[in-house]
């Protein structure tokens, strides 16, 4: 499971329209621990999906066809699929031999577009939402850099290194005097060579947009590394780690991870008491947020949600009008839908529902996975949202 290259990206956002030739877009959630995937539930959602595109094309017989040969590509893909991520991205025009999926640990609504070209919105918008760190290992003579994101460690360059400073020993009066240039030129190459590490780094940080930066390596170099750093990259440092230039890249991830996870941590602790501040500030003229099962329910139910926070693993169960999709913690007399008269079904996990439909409207979603931020939020009412 991994996430989307650069070039990958580059290769998707440059490439040109054909005419008479669509590409079929596919967001398909298949995460494991849904129940309703367990059966393969999402076979039935894609199914669902196409079949709505094929009835709207249907008075074009040759962009009937088309579709057909795409289609039939996705679904021979999720039929023999064993999903191990949250959802499957996939770009398709088997016309122009483009084909193209990818099992992602992240959310995205359940989307199927047939049009001029692969649709990645929503993979920009997720880069743009998720902190990413530029990783640099390096020791006097080498450097490695990496990109994390999403939970993967990507090796974005190969090792690049300077031609080392060659030192002969030699005999007599000129020994000293030999050391001496040697040593000069040794901090010579040492220094160009950081400073293109440098620059590579800020290249990096312009085109992956990453958000901070983790040094790893002798304390001497990495040191000698921040201070050639601009002063707007030095601000982006967050740690400076000992690791082996010949480190393997698990061993990388294992070392950065602590770091990761506790940013993320006073992340969720700082969105969390962000919500419960304003929720608590309400008023009927500028309301900005939400906190309690009711409260939220209500305004995702009218579309106002913008960003669902719930902590992770936490169920509620409750009730869903399959007609209007209206969300309800508890049922109305009659167990009648209050706005269409349908009945209600009883649901397991309204707040797995809930999210899905903010997706779908746009939003975002925060699961909260820290014990302290999850704590204050199972204290205030479960379930909160900041508002559009």
């Amino acid at each position: 499971m991994n996430i989307f290259r650069q070039e990958t990206l580059k290769w998707l956002k440059e490439r040109a329209p054909k005419e008479g030739s669509p590409v079929l877009s596919v967001y398909l959630n298949i995460d494991p621990s849904v129940p309703a995937n367990a059966k393969g539930g999402y076979k039935t959602i894609l199914d669902q999906m196409l079949a709505r595109i094929e009835k709207e094309i249907a008075n074009d017989g040759n962009l009937r066809n088309h579709f057909k040969e795409d289609s039939q590509w996705i679904l021979k893909e999720v039929e023999t699929l064993i999903p191990g991520g949250k959802t499957l991205v996939a770009f398709c025009d088997v016309s122009e031999k483009l084909t193209y999926k990818e099992e992602v640990p992240l959310r995205f609504p359940n989307i199927v577009l047939y049009e001029e070209l692969p649709y990645i919105r929503p993979i920009l918008e997720a880069m743009d939402e998720y902190e990413r760190y530029v990783i640099c290992l390096l020791d006097s003579e080498k450097a490695r850099l990496f990109l994390f994101s999403f939970g993967q460690l990507e090796e974005i360059q190969d090792t690049v290194s300077l031609a080392p400073v060659k030192y002969r020993k030699t005999v007599g009066t000129d020994h000293l005097r030999s050391q001496t240039i040697f040593q000069r030129r040794a901090e010579t190459w040492t220094n160009w060579f950081l400073k293109d590490t440098s620059n590579r780094i800020y290249d990096l940080i312009e085109d992956s947009k990453a958000q901070y930066i983790i040094l790893m390596g002798p304390t001497e170099i990495t040191s000698e590394l921040f201070r050639l750093l601009p002063k707007a990259l030095q601000e982006k440092v967050v740690a400076r780690l000992r690791m082996s230039i010949k480190a393997k890249p698990e061993e990388v991830l294992e070392v950065i991870l602590p770091v990761v996870e506790e940013r993320e941590r006073a992340t969720e602790l700082r969105i969390v008491t962000d919500l419960i501040t304003t929720a608590s500030k309400m008023s009927t003229t500028s309301d900005k947020a939400v906190i309690g099962i009711n409260p939220t329910l209500d305004v995702i139910n009218q579309g106002r949600a913008y960003l669902l926070v719930y902590p992770s693993g936490t169920q509620i169960k409750g009730y869903f009008c399959p007609k209007c999709e209206v969300l309800l913690d508890h049922p109305p007399e009659g167990g009648k839908c209050p706005y269409c008269l349908t009945s209600l079904e009883t649901v397991d996990d309204l707040i797995w529902l809930a999210s899905e439909k903010v997706l779908a409207s746009g939003g975002k979603i925060e699961e909260v996975k820290s014990e302290d931020a999850s704590k204050q939020l199972l204290a205030h009412g479960i379930i909160g949202a900041f508002l559009r």
